[in-house]
């Protein structure tokens, strides 16, 4: 979540500040997380490795670390949990 978090910060935070340039370091973390995707789904066959290494599913993927972010932040405060 935290790696997630500062990718979307940097480039957020360049697009505002008009110097958006792909830097290396990102570009790195990018390309493991589309191997991981691509690794992950091994057993369904090369088309859809192929279609999961194309990371559609990055905004799902956000929501769901914005949920367990919330979650772990209310059992820090000791607040009720509840849907």
């Amino acid at each position: 979540m935290v790696i997630t978090a500062l990718y979307l910060a940097d480039v957020a935070l360049t697009l505002a500040l008009g110097h958006f340039m792909l830097q290396p370091i990102w570009l790195g973390i990018t390309a493991i997380f589309c191997l991981e995707r691509f690794v992950t789904v091994r057993d369904k066959g090369i088309r859809q490795q192929l279609l999961s290494a194309t990371m559609y599913e990055l905004p799902f993927d956000f929501f769901l670390q914005a949920t367990h972010a919330k979650a772990y932040a209310d059992a820090l405060a000791r607040t009720e949990r509840t849907w």
